[in-house]
């Protein structure tokens, strides 16, 4: 989402971030909803320093609510709410842990030489420095477990 902000020169208004742009979905005398990419945000009403008319290229009836631009005060709490499918299964309903940074071999071992480096360590084998262990096990109807880990010798 992409949008043409100008900015006057009052000290205020450059002194915090620039506004968020989403569709306004919802708009009590509490909170304030905005619908983004990834999910709502919902700020406290006093948290809202002000709200725009946001000119999109999104054509109308694209998605619900009405295109802002919202600005909030520095410091402010809010919720913020996702999407998601939910299939049943016979365990309780939780969300996936996020991805590790490193994924696979390759990317675990560039990350702990990153990780060495940081600590002034070396990363050869056998010399008393940094290692780096990964272990994968995949089952025959496809789940893919592993584990890795950065080691000192």
């Amino acid at each position: 989402m992409t949008g043409a902000l100008h900015r006057s020169g009052s000290t205020a208004v450059a002194s915090t971030s620039p506004p968020l742009p989403g569709y306004l979905v919802a708009a009590t005398e509490r909170s304030i909803s905005l619908r983004v990419g990834d999910g709502t945000w919902t700020f406290h009403r006093t948290d809202v320093l002000d709200i725009a008319r946001w000119d999109t290229a999104t054509t109308p009836g694209s998605c619900e609510g009405r295109p802002v631009l919202v600005r909030v005060r520095s410091g402010a709490t809010a919720d913020f709410t996702q999407r998601r499918r939910v299939e049943l299964t016979d365990r309780p309903l939780t969300l996936a842990p996020d991805l590790s940074p490193a994924r696979g071999e390759d990317e675990l071992r560039r990350q702990t030489e990153i990780w060495a480096r940081g600590l002034e360590l070396t990363t050869r084998p056998g010399v008393g420095g940094a290692t780096m262990t990964c272990c994968q096990t995949r089952s025959l109807h496809g789940s893919d477990d592993g584990i890795a880990c950065d080691s000192l010798d």
